[in-house]
């Protein structure tokens, strides 16, 4: 259980790091669903994804009033 949470963590901290080289929400979007099919759409990864996304896609509407 313990190794599965690191490497949940783990990924989680990996697509963050991506969005944030480039701002890309479509690809945040992607590499979200790759991640719940990694962890096999269990109901703990979904319910992190998408409370994740919620603060990214709020993370990213700052962004955009920046640089747009």
């Amino acid at each position: 259980m313990e190794e599965r949470i690191k490497a949940i963590y783990n990924d989680c901290w990996g697509i963050y790091k991506k969005y944030l080289s480039n701002h890309d929400m479509t690809l945040w979007n992607q590499n979200m669903e790759v991640m719940m099919k990694k962890y096999d759409n269990q109901p703990d990864i979904c319910g992190l994804l998408v409370w994740f996304g919620g603060r990214v896609q709020t993370l990213h509407d700052k962004w955009r009033v920046v640089h747009e």
